[in-house]
């Protein structure tokens, strides 16, 4: 009998189909094509190296001039840490506002450095599933950048019955280099989680969560979004051909931006 015996990018494409997920009736997913304008211009395509040489997709957000939020596990893979391999990426490629294969609208820079939430890089749970990514130098022209809210309970269930959650990434279902959007209502909320049927494959991993905190407000970011259903047994729900969208009541998730949270984030994750 043989057994199967992954290779890393066979690796790759097993953690992302665990992640993600259409949530039916249809794909509300639309490709976004003012890539240069705010707030998508301030949603990163980043490009991993986890020291083959072959760079993989995932998604980030810029927080400031010079730092970006994106999943911890876009930086270091649980995966491949449990099989010995090579886990932490070694570049990082971020490319804020791209709007195709070759449309790089304020260019393209290596990252600096990277750093994982404490919590995740103790013991990789989807709780605390967020990184940290920073820039020699800030983009110019500037893509601008996402500010952060942490919203209580009380905030969150208003929010639930009058705001949409937005969600915007690079899914690699689609062509490559492109950026698609989708919009939906919050549908659960525990304690560093929150819960939605916002359509996402996988490469929407480290997505902003933002909404408008008044009709014509600007966008704030209240979550990073992680993870999805279990896959169907063909891959990620309603992201491989042939593979049904999600029935309803299956949903997506993302880490809740709370105060201890964003307080990790301002100190850099270095505690």
């Amino acid at each position: 009998m043989m057994l199967f015996s992954p290779t890393p990018f066979e690796l790759d494409r097993l953690a992302d189909e665990a992640d993600y997920a259409v949530v039916g009736p249809t794909d509300g997913r639309a490709r976004v094509t003012h890539t240069n304008r705010f707030p998508h211009s301030a949603v990163c395509h980043i490009e991993r190296d986890f020291g083959d040489g072959r760079m993989t997709g995932c998604t980030a957000f810029l927080i400031s001039p010079t730092r970006l939020l994106t999943a911890a596990h876009c930086i270091t893979s649980p995966i491949r840490q449990r099989l010995g391999l090579p886990n932490l990426a070694v570049r990082i490629r971020v490319t804020p506002g791209r709007a195709s294969r070759d449309a790089r609208p304020f260019g393209w820079q290596w990252a600096k450095q990277w750093h994982v939430n404490p919590p995740y890089r103790r013991r990789p749970s989807g709780l605390h599933d967020v990184g940290l990514i920073e820039l020699e130098r800030p983009f110019s022209p500037s893509p601008g950048h996402f500010q952060l809210w942490s919203p209580n309970r009380q905030d969150l269930e208003r929010l639930r019955s009058s705001r949409l959650l937005h969600i915007s990434g690079y899914p690699a279902d689609k062509p490559d280099g492109t950026q698609w959007e989708h919009s939906e209502r919050l549908d659960r909320i525990t304690e560093r989680q929150l819960f939605y049927s916002v359509d996402t494959c996988p490469g929407h991993s480290g997505a902003p969560v933002w909404i408008h905190r008044q009709q014509a407000g600007p966008p704030v970011v209240i979550a990073v979004h992680t993870a999805g259903p279990r896959p169907h047994s063909g891959g990620a729900w309603g992201c491989r051909p042939g593979v049904p969208l999600a029935p309803a009541g299956l949903f997506n998730r993302g880490v809740r931006l709370t105060p201890d949270l964003l307080r990790s984030i301002r100190a850099g994750f270095r505690r």
